[in-house]
Parts: C-alpha cells; structure tokens; sequence
C-alpha cells in the first residue's frame, strides 16, 4: 500500500513539474495550468486508488518457506 502511495504522489510530482514548464515556457495559457493540473493528479489518484483497492481484494501470497 505504501508503494502505491509512493508511486502516485511521484507521478503527480512529476505532472505538476511538466505543466509548470509548459506554462513558464509558454506552450499553456496561465487560465488553462489551474485545470490541467488539477485533471492530471485526479487522474493519477483515482488510479492509485484503483490499484489499492484491487491490491485489496487480492489474496496476499504467501511464501512455501522452500
């Protein structure tokens, strides 16, 4: 679970960080940054949230002691 966690705010991290510079570099208009980012990081919490609950409802393996 915390693996997920991990995964997904690294990912946002990175989301926000490519959106900046397309705004400091002037691919994206400053109006549009607000709801991009906000789309983009939802996105990526929802998938995390997927695969937490998935992660959730599958059995944990466990190990023969071979």
């Amino acid at each position: 679970m915390k693996n997920i966690v991990v995964i997904t705010l690294v990912l946002s991290v990175l989301a926000a960080g490519v959106i900046g510079l397309m705004w400091l570099f002037g691919f994206m208009d400053a109006e549009r940054v607000g709801p991009n980012l906000l789309k983009t990081v939802g996105g990526f919490v929802i998938l995390g949230a997927c695969a937490a609950a998935i992660s959730a409802l599958l059995p944990a393996r466990k190990d023969s002691g071979d």
